[in-house]
């Protein structure tokens, strides 16, 4: 939730404190579909359509057993967690981080096996927003894996102090969570044992992605950009400007400043025809490209691939480097603005247009995008202002962010097929406000972090 940093900064704004609080201009309409949804507070409320369609959905909940020590668990995730893992990070980009096996009993409850051990269990990290739960962004997560529970096999859900068992009667299956831990920064979501296996009608099927309406790019490339359906902008609207400028007349922009996390980051989902070597470029438009180091990482293939640029002075495509893509969805360009130094104020980074360039067929560009004989790139040439270039782990590792996968707060897990369980604490609806003292100290130190 980023209601508590807009609400300090409107407060600023309004006293003339911060003379760098700039309103989003260009149109809202257009900003909000493109845009990450803004916080609600509260804990994980379930939307009255996934309650619907969550009631059709069973699955008979299978415990771990009694703990009897290191040789009763698995080893590691089973076939069926993993795949349910990979595809939710391409389905999910807010995603930190996915991890899942731990050998050990459940959490305050040492006489019996965390489902974690035997290799069901996924703990999915989500970025805190001031200390809670962002609701926007794991929400959606758990909101469909309800909706498809049968399909998948999902048994059980915790998320931000409240629980769904596939297993409990209809009208039932959501309930209170008081654990030691509120799961306010992951989801603890559990496989059946069929899931497991994949045999569970989710792995013979097409699995496609939520919400993934993009097109497909043509053999010969194509341009995405910030107007279309492959593009999102993750992050608080205050800090993400738009422009009547850029390539198609739109552009999106923010500051980059010092942090170990994205605040704002922006990502285009590629779908290609046709697999092969593609030159990537990004748009840049001055004065709103300015960040010496602005870092992209790009999902190709599999592999992901992070390149730093120096946007001064940008103007107009920009290449990354030449890539080889496989064909299919899955694939994506991030860029983000956090930076490990000191950054200069008024570094600003676009998100606007990233185009494909096919050079390994002598391919022309895409015919949306007619070839300009003043344009000075060079598809062989990746250009002096990107300043690195390195390969990153594999997705499921979460190398962009952070987070410990190895989490596993689940100590009142369900007990049976009723997935009973022995907490008492409510989650409270309300909003949580922060002490007078403490607020004033964020204000000022959301000042000196941000723009």
């Amino acid at each position: 939730m980023y209601r508590p940093a807009s609400t300090l900064l409107a407060l600023l704004c309004a006293s003339c404190v911060c003379a760098s609080c700039v309103a989003p201009t260009g149109d809202a309409s257009d900003l909000a579909s493109h845009e990450h949804a803004l916080a609600h507070p509260g804990p994980w409320v379930i939307p009255p359509d996934t309650l619907a369609v969550g009631d059709t959905q069973y699955v008979s909940y299978t415990g771990a057993g009694p703990w009897v020590g290191e040789s009763g668990c698995g080893g590691n995730l089973l076939a069926g967690t993993a795949q349910v893992r990979d595809w939710l990070r391409l389905a999910f980009p807010q995603i930190r981080s996915i991890g899942g096996y731990s050998c050990r009993p459940i959490n305050g409850d040492s006489s019996t096996m965390s489902v974690h051990a035997t290799g069901r269990a996924l703990d999915i990290m989500l970025p805190l927003d001031a200390g809670d739960a962002d609701n926007d962004l794991g929400d959606p997560i758990g909101n469909y894996l309800i909706e498809h529970a049968q399909e998948m096999g999902i048994q059980f859900i915790i998320w931000d102090r409240w629980t769904w068992s596939a297993s409990r009667t209809a009208g039932a299956k959501g309930r209170s969570y008081g654990g030691a831990h509120p799961h306010h920064d992951h989801l603890h979501v559990e496989l059946s044992t069929e899931a497991a296996a994949m045999r569970t009608p989710w792995f013979s099927g097409p699995r496609p992605l939520p919400d993934q309406r993009c097109g497909t790019l043509a053999v010969a490339g194509g341009v995405v950009d910030d107007t279309d359906d492959c593009f999102t902008a993750y992050g608080p609207a205050t800090y993400w400007r738009t422009e009547p400028v850029g390539h198609g007349g739109s552009m999106r922009w923010t500051n980059a400043y010092r942090g170990t996390n994205p605040s704002n980051w922006a990502r285009w989902r590629l779908d290609l025809e046709e697999g092969g070597e593609y030159a990537v470029e990004v748009y840049a438009q001055p004065p709103f490209a300015v960040h010496t180091a602005t870092r992209y990482v790009l999902a190709h293939g599999d592999v992901e691939h992070q390149i730093l640029v120096d946007l001064t002075g940008a103007e107009g495509w920009v290449r990354l480097g030449t890539f080889s893509f496989a064909p299919g969805a899955g694939q994506h360009l991030s860029v983000y603005d956090n930076s490990p130094a000191d950054v200069a104020s008024n570094q600003h980074i676009p998100a606007d247009a990233v185009r494909l360039v096919r050079v390994d067929r002598g391919a022309p560009t895409d015919p949306t995008e007619p070839t300009d004989p003043t344009d000075p790139t060079d598809p062989t040439d990746p250009g002096p202002r990107v300043i690195d270039v390195r390969e990153l782990p594999l997705r499921p590792l979460a190398p962009i962010f952070g987070g410990d996968p190895a989490i596993d707060d689940d100590p009142m897990e369900p007990r049976g097929p009723g997935g009973t369980l022995t907490g008492t604490c409510a989650a409270s609806p309300g909003a949580r406000a922060l002490p007078a003292p403490l607020f004033a100290l964020l204000a000022l130190a959301l000042v000196a972090r941000r723009r």
